[in-house]
């Protein structure tokens, strides 16, 4: 009897390890990003699905994908717009000028961490695979190891650290399907100094009396003011000097008689 329930439960495995093949052997993430010096990111997502596998699960390969697509952790938020070719069908998602914030998500994490930047990619099987493999850990490993993944990031600043492809300032990882996953995709740059504010902007910033900008009005006044002062002076006339002549000239007393001798009696 138990070998019977433990054939049934072999089965069953079997069978859902086969449809998770089916459903996601040919599962691709492909991200291309830029980090820009102002904490922003430019770049693409790419999530796509053969369309082979997709019809042959639903006529409607639209809603074949967005079925598969609940088996993917939640993605960074941008313009969304469909995308097709001859083999494949899925979405795309475009990042430009992107803050860096929204790249905090349970798929993508890239953050500023001080003088770095961090980006990881966890790979972990609880979160690829849940309403497929029913919560089933082996099936949602065996449906992670059937994705393929093709990342690349640029920074600004050098590379540090990273189990990735260093080409300069870029790292790349490559995948495939069907290949065991490391744990995560992870890399360590270098950050540019963020812009300082000047002190004028910092005091308008934090509430504080702008002193610097009323010293260096006071001082252009007083300036302005010497200045008029002394333009007044040069534009104000003389006065024309007086003609030095014989009669203008100082005038020197002449001799005077000498009075009676003291005691000598005045005319009767």
């Amino acid at each position: 009897m138990n070998r019977r329930v433990n054939r049934g439960r072999a089965l069953r495995v079997a069978v859902c390890l086969l449809l998770l093949a089916v459903l996601s052997g040919c599962m691709q993430l492909n991200i291309g990003l830029t980090v820009n010096a102002d904490d922003t990111v430019d770049g693409q997502l790419l999530l796509t699905a053969q369309k082979s596998v997709l019809s042959a699960r639903n006529k409607n390969i639209s809603a074949a994908f967005a079925e598969l697509r609940q088996n993917i952790p939640a993605l960074p938020p941008g313009e969304e717009t469909g995308y097709e070719d001859a083999k494949l069908f899925g979405s795309q998602i475009n990042y430009r000028k992107a803050p860096l914030a929204g790249f905090d998500s349970e798929s993508v994490k890239l953050v500023r961490d001080g003088d770095f930047y961090r980006f990881t990619l966890p790979l972990d099987p609880k979160k690829y695979g849940g309403k497929v493999a029913q919560q089933n850990p082996q099936q949602q490993q065996a449906f992670l190891t059937l994705m393929s993944f093709e990342i690349s990031v640029t920074f600004p600043g050098r590379v540090v650290d990273t189990n990735g492809t260093v080409n300069g300032r870029s790292v790349t990882w490559k995948v495939d399907s069907n290949q065991p996953k490391p744990t995560e995709l992870r890399a360590v740059a270098e950050a540019p100094p963020r812009p300082s504010a000047s002190p004028a902007a910092a005091d308008s910033d934090s509430g504080g009396f702008p002193w610097l900008l009323v010293g260096g009005g006071v001082l252009l006044l007083l300036v302005l003011a010497v200045v008029g002062v002394l333009l007044v002076r040069r534009r104000r006339p003389t006065a024309p000097a007086a003609p030095t002549t014989a009669a203008s000239g100082p005038t020197t007393p002449g001799p005077t008689s000498p009075g009676p001798p003291a005691g000598t009696p005045g005319p009767g």
